[in-house]
């Protein structure tokens, strides 16, 4: 637990230097080889396939010389994706008023799913919106939750690579 800890901190501080930040993190195993899926994101503008490649190569350097990865991996760096993964209060907070999808314990430790517009949110809990109803969620309940229902849009934002 530790050790992810410590890696969890060195791929936020080293995204934060990039001016990103750290959507989702996921680690699998996938035979003797570990993937490290890293989702990333720039509020303000965006992702690029140029920000996914060069955060591949930072990391890659810097998880090399910490030499924290035990044994092989493959590390995978993209963009949150049009249902991206909401991990963080923040998240909650920033699409307010979007449609999301949050799977969660209930009271009784049972396995829910609320589907709705996201209302008020904080860093205790979120709200979700279903017509007249109101559900009031836990952060330390949510088991993941996802923008649900965007449309595919092209973005015509200009490519940020300078000449």
């Amino acid at each position: 637990m530790e050790s992810l800890q410590r890696l969890s901190a060195l791929i936020e501080k080293e995204l934060d230097d990039l001016g990103f930040e750290v959507v989702k993190l996921d680690m699998a195993s996938l035979g003797r080889r570990t993937v490290l899926r890293v989702f990333i994101d720039d509020p303000e503008t965006g992702v690029t396939l140029e920000d996914c490649v060069k955060v591949t190569r930072v990391l890659g350097l810097a998880l090399e010389g910490d030499d924290i990865m035990p044994g092989p991996y493959n590390l995978e760096v993209s963009s949150p994706g049009i249902n991206r993964a909401l991990s963080k209060p923040e998240h909650f907070i920033r699409f307010a008023g979007k449609e999301a999808k949050i799977d969660y314990s209930g009271e009784g430790g049972e396995k829910k799913t609320a589907t709705g517009i996201i209302g008020a949110a904080d860093g205790a809990g979120v709200t979700i919106l279903r017509g007249s109803e109101e559900i009031r969620i836990g952060m330390s309940r949510i088991i993941r939750a996802n923008l649900h229902g965007e449309k595919w849009e092209i973005s015509k934002r200009e490519n940020r690579k300078k000449d």
